[in-house]
C-alpha cells in the first residue's frame, strides 16, 4: 500500500497542454467536485477546501466539473482560477448527472489519490484531513457514513433499505453506500478506464476492487443553497450498478430458478391428481411474479448491452465541452471536446513503465 506522501519521483512527458511537462510534479491529491447550478456555493466551497489543505507538504489540484449548469456556476469557476492556481475547470456539454460528471473529472485528474466531494457544501471540507489520516493507516479506500442527516423520513427509509440490499449484493460491509464523500488510490480506476482513457465511474466496482476499505463517520451539513438534484430515476440508475456488478445476484437468481422449476413441477402433478384444490389460484400469482422478474432482468440485461456497445465504440458517457487549467500564471483553455487519449490512460502507462524499471 503506497503511503499518502508527495510522489514527486514520477516525471511525465506532455500528452496535451494540461499534463505536467517534464520536471513538473504530479499532485498527490486530486479533488473531483461535480457542480450543477451551485453558483451561490462556489466561492465558499473553494475557500474552505483551500483552508483545509493549507499545508506545505501536500500538493493537490481541484478538478471542478460543471455538469451543464444553467446559472453562473461556470463563469464563477473561471473567474476564481487566478485566485486559486490549483483549480482546473471542466465544462460538460450538457447535464449528464453526478456519476457521469465524476467520471469526466477523474478522466483528467492527475493525482495519486482521488477525493470525491459534493459541490453543495453538504460535505464539510474540514473532514478531508481525517480521510487523509485514515488513508495513511494503509487503506486504499476511505469511505464515509452519515451519522446525522436532515432529510425526510421517506428518503431515510429508502436509503436504509438500499444500503442493506447493496451490502448483500457486494458482500462489502459498508454502512452507507450513498455517501459520495470518498478518498481512494487512483489505481482503483484502472478497471474503470477504457482504452481512450475515459473513466466510467462505478461505485460498487470501487468497493469490490478495493484491497482495504475503512468507513469513518461524518455529519452531513444542511444544504445552504438550492435543492437536491437526486430523483427517483437517479436513485434507480445508481442502484442498478450494484445489481449488474454483483456475483451474488447470479447465485440468487439461479437458486430462484431451480426452486421455481421444482415448485411448478410439484404443483403440476398435484393439479393432475386433483390432490390439492385451488392449485390454479396459487400458480396464477406465481406466474405473474415470475414474468415480472423476467421483465426486470431483461431491463438490466438491456442496460448492460447498451453500455457494452458504448464501450466497444469508445464512446464515453459524457462530452467535454471545454477545459480550463493554469500554467505559468496563465489560464489555458481547450474550447472543443477533448479527443484521443486522456491523462488517466497516459499516466497509468507512465507509472507502469516507471515501476518496471525499478
Amino acid at each position: 500500500m503506497a503511503a499518502f506522501i508527495n510522489a514527486h519521483d514520477v516525471s511525465l512527458e506532455p500528452l496535451f497542454e494540461s499534463l505536467p511537462t517534464a520536471g513538473e510534479q504530479r499532485p498527490v491529491l486530486s479533488i473531483v467536485c461535480p457542480l450543477f447550478n451551485e453558483a451561490p456555493a462556489v466561492a465558499e466551497l473553494l475557500r474552505r477546501i483551500t483552508e483545509a489543505l493549507a499545508t506545505p507538504d501536500l500538493s493537490y489540484e481541484i478538478v471542478a466539473v460543471d455538469d451543464g449548469s444553467t446559472d453562473a456556476t461556470l463563469a464563477i469557476l473561471k473567474d476564481a482560477m487566478l485566485a486559486y492556481p490549483s483549480l482546473r475547470v471542466l465544462e460538460l456539454y450538457r447535464n449528464y448527472g453526478q456519476v457521469a460528471a465524476l467520471g469526466a473529472g477523474m478522466s483528467v485528474a492527475r493525482g495519486r489519490w482521488i477525493l470525491m466531494i459534493d459541490g453543495d457544501l453538504q460535505h464539510d471540507p474540514g473532514d478531508i484531513c481525517r480521510l487523509i489520516a485514515a488513508a495513511n493507516e494503509g487503506h486504499d479506500l476511505v469511505a464515509t457514513y452519515r451519522e446525522r442527516r436532515e432529510e425526510p423520513f421517506s428518503r431515510l427509509a429508502v436509503t436504509w433499505i438500499g444500503n442493506h440490499i447493496n451490502r448483500f449484493l457486494t458482500g462489502v460491509d459498508i454502512g452507507d453506500f450513498g455517501s459520495s464523500y470518498r478518498l481512494f488510490d487512483s489505481c482503483l480506476l484502472d478497471m474503470l478506464t477504457d482504452m481512450a482513457g475515459h473513466v466510467h465511474y462505478n461505485t460498487p466496482a470501487l468497493y469490490i476492487n478495493a484491497r482495504s476499505c475503512i468507513e469513518i463517520p461524518i455529519t452531513q451539513q444542511h444544504r445552504p443553497h438550492g435543492t437536491s438534484k437526486w430523483d427517483l430515476n437517479a436513485f434507480i440508475s445508481y442502484n442498478l450498478d450494484f445489481l449488474a456488478r454483483s456475483k451474488r445476484i447470479t447465485q440468487l437468481l439461479l437458486a430462484i430458478g431451480i426452486m421455481g422449476m421444482v415448485i411448478s413441477g410439484v404443483l403440476y402433478l398435484l393439479s393432475l391428481a386433483d390432490v390439492l384444490e385451488g392449485v390454479r389460484a396459487i400458480t396464477t400469482p406465481m406466474s405473474i411474479a415470475l414474468v415480472s422478474l423476467l421483465i426486470v432482468l431483461s431491463a438490466i440485461v438491456w442496460r448492460e448491452v447498451m453500455q457494452t456497445q458504448r464501450l466497444a465504440r469508445g464512446e464515453p458517457p459524457y462530452l467535454i465541452n471545454g477545459f480550463w487549467f493554469g500554467r505559468d500564471g496563465q489560464i489555458n483553455h481547450k474550447p472543443v471536446a477533448l479527443s484521443g487519449s486522456y491523462p488517466r490512460m497516459y499516466m497509468r502507462g507512465c507509472l507502469n513503465n516507471k515501476a518496471a524499471t525499478r
